[in-house]
């Protein structure tokens, strides 16, 4: 575990997004700082993104060439790092037409090197894009029947190139085709085993399971990928091994899972592979205390 409440080097101000690459783990907070960290905790160097005044970014994704794309949540673009810090590049301008944006929440990037971004607050939508940023389709918007996405939060591609999506304000966890077809969904609201609330953070262990971080639950929950539960980790608190208002959990090398603590300004980081890492009886229940729908749902800078 490390992080503090603060504002210097290893500390945080309300994180909401992480990234691993290598052996490098990124991080973004409320005061909209990326920090670079060694998957050990170990403070590297931090950049600032170019504004923050009307709000912070809440995603990041990296390309094949290891550039760094942060979702500029408030500022409706997306914005390429060097792993450096130094910006290369920028797209997306603020509406509801192709190409453009209102509240960006994460991207991803597929093994051609195409480029998906999610978004919320009217669009609900994730939109394709080409390597040199132009762009293509969209789809999971609101005239998209089953596929419908309410605050699509997190993209992460498998190895197989289907693109897992954790639908937020649906409570639920989708897998789309490149093309934008879906192929399943699993998961409804509520606190029990195979339950999620506000499911924000998304990623996967190597073998092939997904690791969920609820916010509205405070925890992260294991799936298999046809949506059966393998566990809890986690509950409502302030001491080690409990969260407050997890917003990411992020694979990193030997399935160690770090997770963003956003509510207590910290980074946790356990062995997913360990025995009794996932708990599955009434004990991994308890405890539990969920967020109010309104608050996750409403409030733009939550």
């Amino acid at each position: 575990m490390f992080g503090r409440t603060g504002m210097g080097p290893g500390e945080f101000s309300y994180p909401r997004a992480a990234l691993v690459a290598g052996n490098r783990a990124f991080f973004v907070d409320k005061a909209a700082r990326i920090q670079c960290y060694t998957c050990n905790g170990e403070y590297q160097y931090d950049w600032e993104m170019p504004e923050k005044l009307a709000g912070k970014p809440t995603g990041l994704g990296v390309d094949r060439d290891g550039r760094i794309y942060v979702a500029d949540t408030h500022y409706s673009r997306v914005i390429v790092f060097e792993p450096d810090g130094k910006e290369v590049g920028r797209f997306g301008t603020r509406g509801e037409g192709p190409g453009e944006f209102r509240l960006v929440t994460d991207v991803a990037i597929d093994k051609d090197g195409y480029i998906y971004v999610s978004e919320y607050s009217g669009n609900d939508r994730i939109s394709k894009f080409s390597p040199d940023w132009k762009y293509l389709f969209s789809f999971g918007d609101k005239n998209a029947g089953e596929a419908a996405l309410r605050r699509p939060q997190s993209l992460l591609f498998g190895p197989d190139d289907r693109l897992w999506v954790s639908d937020a304000c649906n409570h639920r966890i989708c897998q789309f085709t490149r093309e934008g077809k879906l192929l399943q969904s699993f998961g409804h609201s509520g606190h029990g085993l195979g339950e999620l609330r506000f499911p924000y953070g998304l990623s996967m262990l190597s073998d092939g399971s997904l690791i969920v971080a609820e916010y509205g639950n405070n925890r992260v929950q294991r799936f298999d990928q046809q949506g059966h539960s393998l566990g809890i980790w986690g509950t409502a608190g302030r001491h080690a091994g409990e969260l407050a208002y997890p917003w990411a959990a992020e694979a990193a090398p030997n399935d160690r899972v770090i997770v963003v603590d956003s509510g207590n300004n910290r980074i946790q980081i356990f062995d997913a592979m360990a025995k009794d890492a996932w708990r599955s009886d009434a004990a991994a229940l308890a405890g539990f205390a969920p967020a109010e729908e309104e608050t996750a749902t409403a409030g733009s800078e939550r």
